[in-house]
């Protein structure tokens, strides 16, 4: 005989959590829109700060990162297949510069474009530059002058896939490789959004 509790809810269904999750990427990954973070509060009875990886933290009404949440199940009308909705739009940078349509007004990226615009903005961005965002940005000028040493690429390598991570449309770092040589560093990354093909980036 099954109780009430033993069934489960309609209209929602369990999906896995990881490690550095947030509800914003969560509901990115499971719900197809990072701004519908909201609706994974209630359904699992969750307090700031909802979820962590830390195990002292977690308890009642936080969830530790690799149980399973309760979603919402969306319905196949209100998944979308545009990547322009999920990747959204920016004004087109270049070099740190603002780029100029022909008609002279801004230029913009949308899309996959806008995507791989953020991951390199991220990447080139020291972290602790931004004041008011002092967790945006990598750390790879912070290696330059520390030797091309494997360890020293391996940090960058490691921290490199945790930056990018922080990007709700970013569902996995399938790879980053850094190179360290004198003053520069450099790193080739390939990512797999919450949706389409996997992107690769440069910097």
């Amino acid at each position: 005989m099954s109780t009430e509790f033993d069934k489960p809810l309609s209209g929602f269904a369990f999906v896995e959590t990881h490690h550095g999750d947030t509800l914003q990427r969560i509901a990115a990954r499971a719900l197809g829109d990072a701004a519908l973070w909201w609706q994974l509060i209630s359904p699992n009875g969750l307090v700031p700060p909802y979820i962590t990886d830390d195990v002292s933290q977690a308890g009642s009404g936080v969830l530790l990162t690799g149980q399973p949440i309760l979603v919402p199940a969306p319905s196949a009308a209100a998944q979308t297949t545009d990547s322009k909705e999920v990747f959204g739009t920016d004004v087109a940078l270049r070099n740190g510069l603002l780029q100029a349509s022909e008609s002279g007004d801004f230029a913009f990226v949308t899309g996959v474009d806008n995507l791989k615009q953020a991951v390199k903005n991220r990447l080139e961005t020291e972290q602790g530059d931004l004041i008011y965002h002092m967790s945006y940005g990598s750390i790879l000028r912070s290696l330059i002058g520390t030797g091309a040493t494997p360890a020293a690429e391996l940090l960058a390598a490691s921290s490199t896939k945790a930056t990018l991570l922080q990007d709700p449309r970013i569902d996995s770092v399938t790879s980053a490789k850094a190179t360290i040589s004198g003053d520069t560093a450099s790193v080739d990354v390939e990512v797999q959004p919450v949706m389409g093909q996997s992107v690769t980036v440069s910097v």
